[in-house]
């Protein structure tokens, strides 16, 4: 055999041989740390070795791979291709993982979100956001009324009907037929139980919450009908008409107990102080009366606004009283005394709804400018405006406040969510 070929022989054995012991050290020694570096032993028996790239160690993973990379000779005019791979067993993290990788973590926000959960979807509302939109009626919205427990709302339309919503999944429950006009009024006894309806068919209508069923229709107004409200004791019934009176009823048995006589225009709007003995009505008459219900007498005239005066609603301390006008101003007023506290102004169209919220920090106006503003009653200032699309007729406040729910002129309702 040539010398030559005799050379390269003998180099190429030393190479395969310093191989199998590598191969014999690796099989020894399962800690990565104490395996011997495949490139150290080759470099002890070639003139040069290429370099190999430091495995990496991720500690998710559940095995470790080395791979040996090719290897070069300057010595002997022959290139030796190895590629074979160690894997060495790692244990699985001891550290779970804090997030589901199937869960996306809750959006964050510097403003307060209610989050609320279907069907395995978490979803974040931001205040001011739209949450609903409940459609069933075939008419405009003159009222909208939530039950004492915060279940349910009723709804009254120009359709000449009242719908009855589960608030839980806002969904209709029933509608309530029997008015042969259109529904101005309605409202929810304080037991939650009965509910009261007034209409231009000059009728009052007493009905069953939990089956529907038409209790009483109360009659004796010659005009229309444009509010309805429980005392807060649930004994008595007072509507408001456009005859200019206000009338009370005994909810036991549907008999008139009194007639307040004193506006000399028709009465839009009425509301009960909480003190089950006030009853405050606005007229268009351009006045607010406040009315002593044991004794059947005003006891103040509110003037202060220029125009027919459209809604009204008391505070839920009863020292507050709130009015909203034609005028396009909302006023508020002290209960007791009568005297005007402040002028809100902002809308730009006559105002159709107010209500205070829970905590009464807040006042909540609707009006044909197709805006809800929400007023700081600390100043008097707008602190925020809801944009409906259509004139807001009538406003509740729900879930302790955190939302609002409106009954538009164009037969929708819809609901916001306010913030904590």
């Amino acid at each position: 055999m040539p010398p030559a070929k005799f050379r390269d022989y003998l180099l190429l054995g030393l190479l395969v041989g310093s191989l199998l012991l590598v191969l014999g050290a690796c099989g020894e020694n399962s800690a990565v740390s104490t395996a011997p570096s495949l490139s150290t032993t080759l470099q002890a028996v070639t003139t040069t070795a290429m370099p190999s790239p430091t495995p990496s160690l991720a500690t998710t993973a559940q095995s470790t791979t080395i791979t040996l990379t090719t290897v070069q000779t300057n010595t002997v005019p022959i290139t030796t291709q190895l590629a074979t791979s160690i894997v060495i067993p790692t244990p699985p993290p001891t550290q779970p993982s804090l997030v589901s990788p199937t869960t996306p973590s809750p959006t964050t926000s510097t403003s307060p979100s209610i989050i609320t959960t279907t069907s395995n979807t978490t979803v974040a509302y931001q205040p001011g956001q739209e949450i609903a939109t409940l459609r069933g009626h075939q008419g405009g919205l003159w009222t909208v009324a939530i039950s004492p427990d915060g279940k349910f709302l009723a709804s009254a339309s120009a359709d000449k009907t009242v719908i009855l919503w589960d608030l839980s999944t806002n969904s209709q429950l029933r509608t309530l037929n029997s008015h042969t006009d259109e529904v101005r009024g309605v409202a929810f006894s304080p037991d939650g139980k009965m509910l009261a309806s007034g209409s231009i068919d000059k009728t009052v209508k007493l009905w069953d919450v939990a089956s529907g069923k038409l209790l009483q229709t109360l009659r004796g107004h010659t005009d229309e009908v444009a509010s309805v409200g429980f005392s807060p004791d649930g004994k008595t019934l007072a509507s408001g008409s456009k005859d200019a009176t206000v009338r009370l009823w005994d909810v036991a048995t549907g008999a008139p107990k009194a007639t307040l006589v004193g506006h000399t225009n028709w009465i839009e709007g009425i509301a009960w102080s909480p003190d089950n003995v006030h009853l405050a009505s606005a007229s268009l008459d351009l006045t607010v009366r406040i009315w002593d219900t044991t004794t059947d007498k005003t006891e103040h005239i509110l003037r202060g606004h220029t125009i027919w005066v459209l809604p009204v609603a008391y505070s839920h301390d009863g020292k507050r009283l709130a009015s909203g006008s034609k005028d396009t101003t909302v006023l508020v007023w002290d209960a007791a005394t009568g005297q005007e506290l402040m002028t809100l102004r902002g809308h730009t169209e006559e105002v159709r709804s107010v209500v205070f919220s829970p905590d009464d920090h807040t006042l909540a106006s609707g009006s044909e400018d197709e805006t809800i503003r929400l007023w700081d009653l600390s100043n008097g200032k707008t602190k925020q405006t809801l944009r409906p699309g259509s004139s807001a007729a009538s406003l509740v406040f729900a879930n302790g406040g955190s939302q609002l729910i409106a009954g538009l002129g164009n037969g929708l309702i819809k609901m916001w969510y306010l913030g904590r």
